[in-house]
């Protein structure tokens, strides 16, 4: 009994929602913006803002690229199981990438926090502490 009435509810309440849903909807669509009594006035700096903001998002879709990694063109960069973990090597674009940057970083960075911590008497932790 319980379960019916609250189903019963869950379904008014989803009801009521898809009603409201649907005049919402349908009630501001398609309206035109009236249009101004003046013409707009634009400075030309704002045009020229513009121009050059819509320049520097294209700038980097049109980018020279001719960079060679150390595995350019070899046979090893065709065979596909391998080359899924060294592509960095094959291309380098692919350092850009934080698929197969972050490990690069986290190991460059893991190695020489190790070493310096190994070099560094002065970071080791401190025998009385322990």
């Amino acid at each position: 009994m319980a379960r019916s009435n609250l189903l019963s509810k869950l379904v008014a309440v989803a009801v009521v929602c898809l009603v409201a849903h649907g005049f919402l909807a349908s009630a501001g669509a398609f309206i035109q913006p009236q249009p101004s009594s003046s013409p707009a006035k634009t400075s030309p700096q704002a045009a020229i803002g513009a121009a050059l903001a819509a320049a520097g998002m294209a700038l980097p879709a049109q980018a020279s690229y001719n960079w060679n990694g150390p595995l350019t063109g070899s046979e090893i960069c065709n065979t596909k199981p391998i080359v899924w973990l060294i592509y960095p090597l094959c291309d380098p674009v692919f350092l850009v990438s934080p698929i197969y940057l972050f490990p690069i970083t986290l190991i460059v960075f893991g190695s020489l926090i190790t070493v310096l911590n190994l070099l560094i008497p002065a970071t080791q932790p401190d025998e009385d502490l322990r």
